[in-house]
């Protein structure tokens, strides 16, 4: 995601290419940064989804496995429970399956949740999911989470709610 000029944008491109593997030339200068906190609000937002899912289905005695197959072929499907699930054990090599170690940490996260935050508020558009993502990885960050992967959520969430 990057903002610029076309013709900077195609002098740049071979060595953005070697950076990531979907590069974007989003508009004007300042539009990559708007497009990486808006699709990381959502990550977070969805990624909080699938935590309170898997947690509810577990308690009501699914096995996690077999539930996030159901929800990965049905309308529940997102890249938070096909692709890094938050459940220990559900895949192979994704940080909740090794300590919620590597990945994209919480307080990455969160810094992008107040930036967004930052930028919807100059615009006077409401995110109250966004903001509740916000609050909840602050949480977790002041509870000392800042430096696990952000789908340490699920397992904040199943503490929370342990009788």
């Amino acid at each position: 995601m990057v903002g610029g000029k076309e013709e900077e944008f195609r002098a740049a491109k071979d060595i953005l290419d070697c950076m990531g593997k979907n590069v974007v030339n989003t508009g004007p200068v300042g539009t990559g940064q708007a497009a990486k906190i808006c699709n990381n609000m959502m990550l977070a937002i969805s990624m909080i989804g699938c935590s309170e899912t898997m947690n509810l289905g577990m308690r009501l005695g699914l096995d996690p496995k077999m539930l996030a197959s159901i929800m990965n072929t049905s309308s529940g499907r997102s890249w938070a429970s096909e692709v890094y699930n938050p459940v220990p054990g559900v895949l192979d090599n994704v940080p909740s399956s090794n300590d919620y170690q590597g990945g994209f940490g919480t307080a990455l996260m969160t810094k992008d949740l107040s930036l967004a935050q930052t930028a919807a508020t100059a615009t006077s558009t409401a995110t109250p999911l966004g903001s509740l993502a916000h609050q909840l990885y602050r949480v977790m960050c002041n509870r000392g989470l800042g430096n696990k992967d952000f789908s340490i959520a699920f397992q904040f969430l199943k503490e929370q709610t342990e009788v």
